[in-house]
């Protein structure tokens, strides 16, 4: 089986090669785990945040960059992922599922060293993909510093040495966290279409479209436009073998419009809901628009839409 850690560390070392043509920079701590700011002091650009998107994928995704249709006359850029093998890149690695400790504003890891946790995270349940490598990737959207203790609950957890972990970081306000959320779009409807029952085994191959938002330096701003472009301005094709009553079965309830929390920018919802992820409803954690090609017939269904009126909201002001 495919080592996402082993395919993720070859991009790794492409930016160990050159961290400064890449405006990143890659610190070691006492204990020997590499920390690659790609956000945080290091200003990142568009070539880091296709490097960390193809990270947290496992090394497993094609990633590029389009523009996205013009909301109320403005054109923005927009990420297109490409992926031969959605559940190890996605449920294997790209989710962020690790939650570091528990408690409330404790960091949320993504990327392929979940695959090595000790314990696995719920959404192993749906795939359960193990990994077996001595180095290891993980990724934290945070604009907080990597401590050596962070590191090495990572590492013991891993069962590696410390010196053999590679770590990512990018904050909510930089380019390459606004790319990489946006090139969530699969992993977001991957679990959606788990949670509806529909056997992940079914999925062969996956593709994504979501628009990169503008920037700000305001965290909370920066957090609710990220959301967003998932939520209203991001679609997921999948392409699968199944019965086509189980597709339609399923596909009318994983995009975000099926939630009764749909049609207000994110951070309202989130104020609304104590500015704890965890007190807004799951199932708005979903794409736009989601298409599904059924190999066995042939038909491709479809379901959900755009939402520029909210994207204008968020990105623009009424």
């Amino acid at each position: 089986m495919v080592s996402v850690n082993y395919e993720a560390m070859k991009v790794v070392r492409r930016i160990l090669e050159s961290p400064e043509a890449l405006n990143v920079t890659v610190a070691k701590l006492a204990n020997g785990a590499t920390v690659i700011d790609m956000g945080q002091k290091a200003r990142g650009g568009w070539l880091a945040g296709k490097y960390y998107t193809e990270i947290t994928l496992g090394g497993l995704g094609e990633v590029s960059y389009e523009s996205f249709p013009p909301i109320n006359g403005i054109v923005l850029p927009a990420v297109r992922i490409m992926v031969d093998l959605p559940l190890e890149a996605c449920i294997g690695a790209q989710i962020a599922g690790w939650r570091l400790e528990a408690k409330r504003d404790a960091p949320i890891l993504a990327g392929p060293a979940r695959s090595l946790n000790a314990v696995p995270d719920h959404y192993f349940d749906y795939y359960a993909y193990r990994d077996h490598s001595a180095e290891g990737v993980i990724a934290i959207q945070t604009a907080e510093p990597v401590t050596e203790a962070m590191a090495e609950t990572i590492a013991q957890a891993c069962s590696i040495e410390t010196r053999d972990l590679y770590i990512l970081v990018a904050p909510n306000t930089s380019l390459v966290c606004a790319i990489q959320v946006a090139a969530r779009i699969i992993e977001q409807t991957l679990h959606r279409v788990a949670e509806e029952r529909f056997d992940l085994h079914n999925v062969r191959f996956a593709e994504g479209f979501g628009v990169i938002p503008p920037l700000t330096h305001d965290d909370l701003t920066a957090m609710g436009r990220i959301n967003d472009s998932l939520l209203y301005g991001g679609i997921c094709t999948l392409h699968v073998e199944a019965r086509d009553e189980d597709v339609q079965a399923m596909i009318g309830k994983v995009t975000s419009s099926a939630c009764k929390a749909y049609g207000r920018p994110f951070a309202e919802i989130y104020e609304d809901a104590g500015r704890d992820f965890y007190n807004i409803p799951m199932d708005l954690h979903s794409p736009a628009v989601l298409y599904v090609n059924n190999l066995t017939s042939g038909r491709t269904f479809a379901a959900g839409a755009i939402n520029y009126d909210v994207l204008q909201r968020s990105f623009f002001g009424d």
